[in-house]
């Protein structure tokens, strides 16, 4: 379980998650994370955004090479510009269907939205 003070948030936009949990939560209230928010984050395996968030900045998890689900809920309509890139260990997403995930995983052919 995340700790609130782990993530710092300015105007309700996580701007970056400090804690060394390896399964996030991302707090109610949150409406946008920041680019690069959980950049080399390497021991987090999972994050479940809530509903309510409606972006998440260009390589928001750039280099969190232990990722393996994320869970983005259908209020996000914007993705940053590889906000995935080098999460090689990324198997499980969900993806809202609005979105265009071409900037998306940056070399990752297996994955896709929806």
């Amino acid at each position: 379980m995340s700790i609130t003070s782990d993530f710092l948030i300015e105007n309700n936009c996580l701007t970056k998650y400090s804690g060394c949990d390896k399964d996030i939560v991302i707090p109610t209230g949150v409406t946008a994370i920041g680019s690069h928010a959980f950049k080399g984050r390497e021991s987090l395996t999972s994050v479940t955004i809530p509903e309510g968030v409606t972006s998440i900045g260009a390589g928001a998890f750039f280099d969190c090479r232990s990722l393996k689900s994320i869970t983005i809920p259908e209020s996000v309509t914007y993705i940053g510009c590889e906000a995935f890139l080098d999460c090689v260990s990324l198997t499980s997403i969900t993806l809202p269907k609005s979105v265009s995930y071409s900037h998306v995983f940056h070399c990752r052919n297996d994955l896709t939205g929806g």
